[in-house]
């Protein structure tokens, strides 16, 4: 495997995990995309030609994946964007259950999403975060609550215009230990990834020195 193909999607998904997914590596599906002219395809075209070609090898998930990879391995797309904009996934683990690791979530949201953060975890709930700390201020939206699993919420910065989705799942890693996921969508550009990369991974830490 050349260090192009590495590069390709960094810290998802290895060659080895696409081959076992879908019957190919990164470099046989670069192969068969750059044979197809794919180069000069946009997003959608490249991914009906997978769904029409390789039905049996690719889900719809499949399709997505297999087509950002190419796109960023093409230089069509930079690392971590997709056809919505860029995202970027933070991970954390927690000495704490789910359970409880869920009650210091909602319990103290200043500690994840800013000072000031107050939340009504219900569907539906609007929430504002101050500015503070040389840190943006921040507001959106709760769209799914499931105790113990899954948040789900949109999250705008000042300055945006529009707002990014994050989503925190909780997945017991061990007895009385949880890692805590966050995945962001939908941001504007690279450096506001990069940005958000560095808040949600001091937010999760302050989660976990809470938990310990």
């Amino acid at each position: 495997m050349t260090s192009e193909h590495k590069e390709l999607v960094p810290g998802r998904l290895s060659s080895q995990t696409v081959r076992e997914a879908t019957g190919r590596g990164w470099g046989e599906w670069l192969e068969a995309l750059d044979a197809a002219g794919a180069a000069d395809w946009g997003h959608g075209e490249i991914v009906v030609y997978l769904e029409r070609e390789y039905p049996e090898a690719t889900s719809s998930w499949w399709r997505q994946s297999i087509t950002v990879g190419y796109e960023q391995a093409r230089g069509k797309r930079a690392v971590g964007e997709t056809a919505a904009g860029f995202q970027v996934g933070v991970q954390r683990s927690v000495a704490a259950s789910p359970a409880e690791t869920w009650e210091l979530i909602v319990a103290r949201p200043e500690l994840w999403l800013g000072e000031g953060a107050s939340v009504a975890f219900a569907e539906g709930e609007r929430y504002v975060v101050p500015a503070g700390d040389g840190a943006a201020g921040a507001s959106g939206e709760v769209r799914v609550v499931k105790p113990g699993d899954r948040l789900r919420m949109t999250w705008q910065l000042e300055g945006w215009a529009r707002p990014a989705t994050v989503q925190l799942t909780l997945l017991e890693s061990g007895p009385g230990k949880t890692a805590i996921h966050a995945q962001l969508e939908k941001l504007p550009d690279a450096d506001a990834r990069e940005a958000a990369r560095g808040r949600w991974r001091k937010g999760l830490e302050r989660l976990a020195a809470a938990a310990s």
